[in-house]
């Protein structure tokens, strides 16, 4: 299966292939800042298996560990990516069909906005998931 997506302008675009290796929702604060918004739900792909048509992103490098992808024209945030961890993720909202994608779960779940009530039943975890160690994001 090949998912296409890109930025507001269409500057930027790409095509994933193949199943993603997870799609989460994530309530940090590093996600809320680039978006604007109170989350972002991303899908995680092998990097071999991501296409960049037209122009790459600009990366900001947002710490060490974390590679943060936006279109220089229009602003959008489209990937995150932790080069160490071999994997890129693209944000669901910049897919061309973002329904195609149901979160598997919620991380940073004690960074969630207290008004934001979800009732999705899908697991939420305080930081990373157990099976994912002990470890921060930037």
């Amino acid at each position: 299966m090949v998912r296409a997506g890109g930025c507001l302008c269409g500057q930027i675009r790409y095509e994933a292939e193949g199943e993603p290796v997870a799609v989460v929702t994530c309530h940090c604060r590093w996600c809320q800042r680039i978006s604007g918004g109170s989350f972002l739900t991303f899908v995680g792909f092998d990097p071999q298996n991501v296409t960049w048509q037209n122009d790459k992103p600009t990366i900001y490098q947002s710490s060490e560990a974390v590679h943060r992808g936006f279109c220089p024209t229009c602003g959008s945030t489209v990937s995150f990516a932790r080069p160490a961890h071999n994997v890129v993720a693209l944000m669901a909202g910049c897919l061309d069909e973002p329904d195609s994608m149901t979160p598997q779960m919620h991380c940073f779940a004690d960074h969630q906005n207290a008004w934001l009530k979800l009732e999705d039943g899908i697991p939420s975890h305080g930081r990373f998931p157990p099976e994912w160690g002990d470890r921060e994001t930037d």
